[in-house]
């Protein structure tokens, strides 16, 4: 067996191809990490935000590509065409098709939006604290609000570009709202998200700790209106499929409607959060649907209204309903008194309110942006009615919220004040005074010694 001459030699060769393998290792290990192409920031926001807005295009042509081919004559013109107008849609532009004007704003697909936005723009943030960190630097809150602008910009340009291209008057105060109102909400949440700048420095504890409860709070009451809705589906699960089976649609077209259905679920959510509060909402002109009553009229068969409850007033038993959005007021006032447990009460019993009065409002702006409606005659007015809406969703929580903050202090509280003001009884007293007597006459005696 051959032998090595040199062994300190062969080891030393040994040891540096292993320092070599190892530094090739890791470098490749950096490359897999790498967060994005040698691309500056700038061109990868632009290009991410319009690759986004691209892919919910194709998303949404794709759907009613099978329906589209089935029809006659069809032009893809009116197919590219529709699939704009529903995503204008989206964001609150609204839109003309079939003689009607739709302005009720699919929620799911704004939320569809608002996610691949924010994703999009995640990636770009990623992008730009990786070239931040080459440079020796790191991104902090002026490079996350530069790359929110230029998102937001990006986003509404590609707006008024495509309201622009559908024919049809425009609302353009619309358009622009709509349009910048997406673009910034998804350019803040990924910037801030992807760069983690340190932001939370520049809030105070308490504000923190308010936006906290409020959003546990709008969270409680949201989950109510889904379970009021869940109710409602599956007592008239029966009429849900009668009114689809009505409607003929077969195969793709099916799951169409069902798509679409989903579009408007997150709307239904809210009405029947606001059902919960009290003033319920509307489906038409002239018709209300709430605890204390129902009034319908001819309603539209689209099978997801097959959960509306019949004409007249419920049993008494459908108002422990409104229980819910005390209940959501309390757990924020809980949320606020378990955090600032150690501040004074009057301030404590402020901020608890407070943070039922936030979630109140978050509530009712929810609403407006869920109402709306379908033509321009009997259904043009549905949903939660304002401002009977906010106004009970902010005296509901915020009364929920207090009531919780006042019941914490006082159990917390009112035992230790009461122990530390407790009057000491007579023979407590007496021996607090012999106590004081032998601690005086001790010093005393030892003078004279």
């Amino acid at each position: 067996m051959p032998t090595a001459r040199h062994p300190r030699r062969g080891s030393r060769s040994r040891g540096a191809t292993d320092r070599l393998d190892l530094a090739v290792e890791s470098s490749a290990r950096n490359r897999r990490h790498d967060p994005g192409p040698r691309w500056p920031w700038p061109v990868v926001t632009m290009l991410s935000c319009l690759l986004g807005v691209l892919g919910v295009w194709v998303l949404l042509t794709g759907l009613v590509i099978p329906e589209w081919l089935a029809l006659s004559g069809g032009d893809f013109g009116d197919l590219a065409g529709g699939s704009a107008q529903l995503w204008l849609l989206a964001q609150g532009v609204p839109l003309e098709a079939l003689g009607l004007k739709v302005n009720l704003v699919p929620l799911g697909l704004t939320l569809l939006l608002l996610l691949v936005g924010e994703r999009t723009c995640h990636y770009s943030a990623q992008v730009m604290g990786a070239a931040r960190r080459a440079a020796g630097g790191s991104a902090g809150l002026v490079d996350a609000a530069r790359l929110a602008a230029l998102h937001a910009s990006t986003h509404l340009a590609a707006v008024v570009l495509v309201a622009s291209a559908v024919p049809g008057h425009q609302p353009w105060g619309r358009v622009l709202i709509g349009g910048l109102a997406v673009g910034l909400t998804t350019g803040l949440a990924g910037a801030l998200r992807g760069a983690r700048p340190p932001i939370s420095d520049l809030m105070p504890d308490w504000a923190r700790d308010l936006l906290a409860a409020a959003s546990v709070g709008c969270a409680v009451a949201l989950v109510g209106g889904i379970a009021a809705l869940i109710a409602g589906l599956v007592a008239h699960g029966v009429r849900l499929v009668e009114l689809h089976d009505s409607l003929g649609a077969g195969g793709w077209g099916a799951v169409v409607l069902i798509l679409l259905q989903l579009g408007w679920l997150p709307n239904l959510m809210i009405w029947w959060t606001s059902w919960t509060l009290g003033p319920g909402f509307a489906v038409g002109s002239a018709t209300s649907v709430s605890p204390f009553g129902v009034h319908l009229g001819m309603v539209p068969s689209i099978p997801v209204l097959g959960a509306l409850p019949a004409n007249g007033a419920p049993s008494d038993w459908v108002r422990l309903w409104l229980l819910v959005p005390i209940v959501a007021g309390a757990v924020a006032g809980t949320v606020v008194v378990r955090r600032r447990r150690a501040d004074p009460a009057l301030p404590l019993l402020g901020l608890t309110t407070a943070s039922g009065v936030l979630a109140g409002l978050v509530l009712g702006l929810l609403g407006v942006l869920s109402a709306g409606g379908i033509g321009q005659a009997r259904m043009a007015r549905m949903g939660a009615p304002m401002p009977a809406m906010p106004g009970m969703a902010v005296a509901l929580l915020g009364g929920g919220a207090l009531l919780a903050g006042g019941v914490r202090l006082l159990v917390t509280r009112l035992p230790a004040a009461t122990s530390s003001t407790v009057p000491e009884t007579p023979d407590e007293a007496e021996e607090q005074t012999r106590k004081v007597d032998r601690h005086q006459d001790g010093p005393i005696t030892e003078q004279h010694g």
